[in-house]
């Protein structure tokens, strides 16, 4: 252990496995994505149901209404991110033509001539790719957030019916018990901090 070239070899096989790591996370990004958001949101909002059962609703009930409430908080997202989208689009014309003219009047003479100028004809030929991209991406955002959805539904289904700690034949004062119920409850305290900023 203290020869000096083990260690080099201990420190290159370490830097190579988190190597490895990174891709690998990176290459299965599009899988692990949806699973760690519909954890965050399943920690977050697994408080809901408990309390609406300590009301009266039935269980099932519960679990109904609190997916109900994140699809509404999803869709609310959606649509924002699309209107969002479509304002741009429906604006990027007259920014376009905005920019040409101020190009236009701050270029000197000799390169402000009819190179500059752009017909709308060139100009929806250089965005359309653009545009194309834009759609991509947000039929891929929505397919992320179903799929995050459908994900969601299982593990709060399952969450609830999970029994406690003490029935899975594990310590309530157990250390790790302690760290994970502080893990959820820091989680579930920053996504509400952050739902409210």
């Amino acid at each position: 252990m203290t020869n000096p070239s083990y260690r080099l070899v201990i420190y290159l096989v370490g830097a190579a496995a988190v190597f490895v790591i990174l891709f690998g996370i990176r290459s299965t990004a599009s899988i692990i994505n949806p699973i760690l958001l519909s954890v965050v949101i399943t920690i977050t909002v697994l408080p809901i149901p408990s309390r609406l059962s300590k009301r009266g609703l039935p269980g099932w009930l519960a679990l109904v209404l609190t997916v109900l409430l994140v699809v509404m908080i999803l869709a609310a997202v959606i649509l924002t991110v699309f209107l969002s989208i479509t304002k741009l689009a429906s604006d990027l014309p007259t920014y376009l033509s905005d920019a040409s003219q101020q190009a236009a009047t701050t270029l000197p003479p000799e390169v402000s001539g009819s190179e500059t100028e752009t017909s709308p004809t060139q100009i929806s030929i250089r965005f359309g790719p653009i545009a194309q991209n834009v759609l991509a991406s947000v039929a891929g955002l929505v397919t992320q957030f179903g799929i995050s959805l459908l994900i969601f539904f299982f593990m709060l289904s399952a969450a609830i019916t999970l029994p406690g700690a003490a029935r899975l034949g594990l310590d309530p004062a157990a250390p790790i018990v302690g760290r994970v119920a502080t893990l959820t409850e820091d989680v579930r305290r920053y996504m509400t901090i952050l739902t409210g900023v």
